[in-house]
């Protein structure tokens, strides 16, 4: 029988992380993009260090692995290139694009970690991968200089940096523990993205509260509260329940772009919205 204490837990997480690909291009108009991931990062950071260090998000000698920089490295990097890709494309197509991470992952543990892939895994990717092509080109011909398909692009690479970081954090969360692993991962990222704020310097910063508060909403909620209700869920549900944060990650953000930005759907965005989720779901139940 499912724990309930996990089960909500889980969900909650697939809430909070939905969340954040609107509240992203909702803060886009006030902060730019790297500004706005530093501050991100900075504040949520703050937050492991001086609220969650006693409860094992913090383990000092987890910074002398060569491993961890490695691992912030390519999430950083992932960050950058979704904010900024956020600032060209829907949020929709953020969501949907991001989702297929999910879909990385069995690829890269193929190659990276000799892991096999059934045909129910093998049925998901290719279910998502046609949905990414409907969704990004929407029935039509690709424009490759148009600054939307760029964002998308940017987009997909950053779904290769989650699968990634998924890929080679596997070994470290078996020897450190995943509190441990996340704080580590959010403090090192935290200060690789700190260098790229100078870039930002040409423009203008809207200081409203507004802007504050998708800052702070980020850091609390979609960062370390929804990690913290995915760690709170991995404690008494097995992997295979907590994977359902997937699609409900994708669904939450999808249905909030639409209703908020009005994002644009026709019969084939809408068709490969569909494969992406049927995609996921069959990648992250698959045994």
């Amino acid at each position: 029988m499912v724990n309930r204490v996990g089960l909500v837990a889980t969900i909650l997480a697939g809430m909070l992380f939905g969340t954040s690909v609107p509240v992203i291009k909702l803060g886009l108009g006030f902060i730019p993009p790297d500004t706005f991931v530093a501050l991100r990062f900075s504040f949520a950071s703050a937050i492991i260090v001086f609220l969650l260090r006693r409860r094992g998000w913090v383990q000092l000698d987890l910074f002398r692995s060569r491993q961890i920089w490695i691992i912030g490295f390519i999430n950083a990097l992932g960050y950058v290139t979704q904010f900024q890709g956020q600032l060209v494309t829907s949020s929709s197509n953020a969501a949907l694009i991001i989702s297929t991470a999910a879909l990385m992952i069995p690829l890269l543990s193929l190659i990276y970690l000799h892991e096999e892939m059934g045909m129910r895994k093998v049925a998901g990717v290719s279910s998502g991968f046609i949905g990414t092509a409907l969704v990004v080109t929407r029935g039509q011909a690709l424009k490759l200089g148009s600054s939307e398909v760029l964002g998308d692009l940017l987009i997909l690479g950053t779904a290769v940096t989650i699968a990634l970081v998924f890929v080679l954090s596997k070994d470290l969360v078996e020897q450190k523990g995943g509190r441990a692993v996340t704080g580590g991962i959010v403090l090192v990222t935290t200060l690789l993205l700190l260098p790229t704020v100078p870039f930002d310097w040409n423009q203008s910063i809207n200081p409203a509260p507004a802007a504050w508060f998708y800052v702070l909403f980020l850091a609390v909620f979609a960062t370390v509260g929804a990690y913290y209700f995915f760690m709170k869920g991995l404690e008494s549900v097995s992997p295979t329940v907590s994977s359902i944060i997937l699609p409900i990650e994708v669904v939450v953000a999808v249905v909030l772009s639409v209703i908020i930005f009005a994002d644009p759907f026709n019969l084939y965005s809408g068709t490969g919205a569909l494969l992406i989720i049927a995609g996921v779901v069959l990648v992250s139940t698959a045994s």
